[in-house]
């Protein structure tokens, strides 16, 4: 079902055959969308909301060939090593030690040459800096990942049995030395969500310590689905499952006073539906997913 059939449907429930009170319904749509029908399940994510990130592969280390007093500061590498959303840590910077034990985003503009901002993206201006002089190492910290992440379910190396466990950031800043130079085969990880001044998501993914070497990342996370806009919107649930949007959207209506035949029968319905979703997705799981472990298959 696409977005104006749901709320055309909803429409036509309430008796709002002009829809006139378009802008309320589909508001309501997209709050039982994304508020209720895909976190139903309190056990497991929605199966089919879950998906791989293997294209994250940690970097060497590169060195500072100069920063620049500017708004925002400007970044010359020795090499041309990282590109834009990477996230690296710098150290040992003569002169501008303002940036030093920093993490930073970087947005490539040319070879060897970057922008840097804050993780939630403010630019950091270098302009009354102390001048930058010689030296300093820039290490790779994390990268930012390609969709929003409502929550990730694990993080391995690729060809390493042990995943990666979440770290927290009182214990980050408890255990300063998870921020140090040291570079081994990183154990930890941290997920780091912003959102931009429009309300854009960004999901970024951190690890300590740094990388020794070159290591292929996979990741497993459960994808946060945006809301429906577009007229030719499909909601990111299995078709079966659409009209849950229109009997929820109705029911909920008919909590704040709109009137509507057979009152009674458009919560039940929702209900029934919500619960047959729960049963889906379990069985999902328990299909597909039999050998994976904690925390969704205990």
């Amino acid at each position: 079902m696409q977005f104006s059939t749901i709320y055309g449907d909803v429409c036509t429930a309430i008796g709002d055959l002009q829809q006139a009170r378009l802008a309320e319904v589909k508001s309501m749509i997209n709050m039982i969308y994304l508020g209720e029908v895909l976190n139903c399940d309190l056990q497991r994510p929605m199966y089919w909301l879950r998906f791989l990130n293997d294209s994250i592969k940690t970097k060497t280390a590169d060195t500072v060939a100069g920063v620049t007093k500017a708004n925002p500061g400007v970044l010359t590498t020795a090499a041309d090593t990282f590109t834009t959303g990477d996230i690296v840590s710098l150290y040992a910077l003569g002169g501008m030690v303002e940036l030093n034990n920093r993490a930073v985003k970087l947005t490539r503009t040319s070879a060897k040459t970057y922008t840097m901002t804050t993780l939630d993206g403010t630019a950091i201006d270098t302009t009354n800096y102390t001048t930058y002089t010689s030296g300093g190492t820039v290490n790779h910290r994390g990268a930012t990942l390609s969709k929003a992440v409502r929550s990730i379910i694990s993080v391995n190396w690729h060809g390493y049995v042990e995943p990666l466990t979440p770290i927290t950031a009182k214990e980050l800043e408890t255990q300063t030395s998870y921020w140090d130079v040291t570079a081994s085969q990183p154990k930890y990880y941290q997920h780091v969500k912003t959102f931009s001044a429009t309300g854009t998501e960004v999901d970024m993914i951190l690890w300590f310590l740094l990388p020794d070497t070159n290591y292929q990342m996979r990741i497993w996370f459960e994808y946060s689905p945006g809301e429906l806009s577009a007229t030719t919107d499909y909601p990111i649930l299995p078709p079966q499952f659409h009209p849950a949007l229109t009997s929820g959207a109705i029911a909920r209506l008919g909590e704040n006073k709109v009137q509507i035949e057979a009152g009674q029968v458009w919560p039940a319905l929702y209900k029934m539906q919500l619960e047959a979703l729960i049963s889906y997705n379990r069985k999902l799981w328990s299909e597909y997913e039999t050998q994976r472990s904690k925390p969704y298959l205990q």
